[in-house]
């Protein structure tokens, strides 16, 4: 046994010198190319196959990053838009007093009840707001109401104690005498089931033209003199008709009236 141990011992040894030797000669680079070229297609086949995993991972990864980046800007985007609005409806307002500022200068015997918009005639035969003033502020019937700018919207038509109902210049009841600011030309502005204004009973020979401003005429005693009502956005004339078709706008978006003033320093004649 010991002797047969000594034999293997002795081979081994041997084996692995002539192993050292040879790999000091490069006797087996042969071999080692053609395990590495046996070896490169399971090694390219692995690396394909787990590229899905590690393509996810880093997707997933960046898809967190991305989530949040468009969260931030998400909400960037809202805060600027916001902003914007507040900024434009900013000009509006002072471009709209601005206009008004030099139409409307304030008149003997001004006075006014603010009041705000808190329901609208749900039907479509009529075009009428509610406001929160009534019989307790001394409102009246046939008071007439503007906007906080100071441009014509409607009059009283129903008063209740702590409220009262507006009609507005824009409802097929509605009929203002008016004139136009440049031309003095007069004539009647009505409502329509619509939602139109326009500006009747104007001779086909009177000069109007898109852009000029139309005031009440202060005729029949409804209204004060001299209340913006709108301007001229179309003008049709035909030679066979005595009168021009007259559009008018009214200056404030009637369809959302927020908070308004009652003229209560004017008394129409026809509520005596």
């Amino acid at each position: 046994m010991r002797v047969r141990t000594r034999t293997w011992f002795s081979l081994v040894v041997a084996v692995s010198a002539l192993f050292i030797i040879a790999s000091q000669f490069s006797v087996f680079d042969p071999l080692d190319n053609a395990v590495l070229i046996v070896a490169e297609p399971i090694e390219v086949g692995l690396r394909d196959a787990s590229q899905p995993l590690a393509d996810f991972v880093n997707n997933a990864t960046n898809a967190g990053q991305l989530s949040d980046e468009n969260q931030l800007l998400r909400q960037e985007v809202e805060r600027l838009t916001s902003e914007n609005a507040r900024l434009q409806a900013s000009e509006s307002a002072l471009n709209e007093l601005k206009q008004l500022q030099s139409i409307r200068a304030p008149k003997q015997g001004d006075a006014f009840l603010e009041a705000s918009v808190f329901a609208r005639d749900p039907s479509n035969s009529k075009d009428m707001i509610a406001i929160d003033v009534g019989n307790s502020d001394s409102v009246k019937e046939g008071m007439v109401v503007l906007t906080r700018q100071g441009s014509l919207i409607g009059t009283i038509t129903k008063v209740l104690d702590d409220s009262a109902w507006v009609t507005l210049m824009t409802d097929p009841s509605s009929a203002v005498g008016a004139l136009i600011q440049e031309s003095r030309v007069q004539g009647v502005v009505a409502g329509s089931l619509d939602g139109d204004l326009t500006m009747e009973f104007v001779s086909e020979t009177a000069d109007v033209k898109e852009g000029d401003l139309v005031l009440t005429s202060g005729v029949g005693g409804r209204y004060p003199q001299d209340e913006l009502i709108g301007q001229v956005v179309g003008v049709e004339k035909a030679a066979q008709d005595l009168f021009q078709s007259v559009r008018i706008k009214p200056l404030a978006d009637l369809s959302r009236l927020e908070g308004v003033l009652v003229q209560t320093g004017f008394e129409p004649r026809e509520a005596n």
